[in-house]
């Protein structure tokens, strides 16, 4: 982890981090088993506690999902460590998503799959608007 010795977070801080993070974060196994889900993911997305151990698959109701979660799952249990990316609509939000694949001591454990939600920002922080790239409606420009 990056951070100076003495300023570091204990893992309850940490755990109450993740739970918070405007990042919606969904963690499973080799096998497609949700092994956790973070609060902010539960309000965009279907997760409920009884998914906890059960397949991912459960969580998705059109057959394009399940097509995207079954080559995700092949691609990662064949080694493939490269991160995955698309954009999907739910709760009327749209979700840029990404599913990384994770270790534990150089082994592959499973995948994450996190979110975040893409908003088109009009105004900002004039102290601190020119550090900022905006990317809004498919315009990328420096303001």
């Amino acid at each position: 982890m990056v951070g100076k010795e003495n300023d570091t977070l204990s893992t309850t801080q940490l755990a109450m981090v993740i739970e918070k993070i405007p990042v919606g974060i969904t963690v499973i196994d080799l096998k497609g088993h949700v092994l956790y889900y973070n609060e902010y993911c539960s309000k965009f997305v279907d997760r409920k506690p009884e998914y906890i151990g059960q397949d991912i698959r459960i969580c998705h109701k059109k057959p394009e999902s399940i097509v995207k979660i079954d080559r995700i799952l092949t691609d990662i249990k064949e080694g493939k460590t490269r991160a995955f990316y698309y954009e999907t609509v739910r709760s009327g939000k749209k979700l840029a998503v990404t599913v990384s694949p994770y270790e534990a001591n150089g082994q592959l454990i499973g995948f994450i799959q996190s979110f975040v939600i893409k908003q088109c920002y009009t105004s900002y922080e004039p102290a601190t608007a020119s550090a900022f790239p905006v990317a809004c409606c498919g315009v990328s420009e420096r303001i």
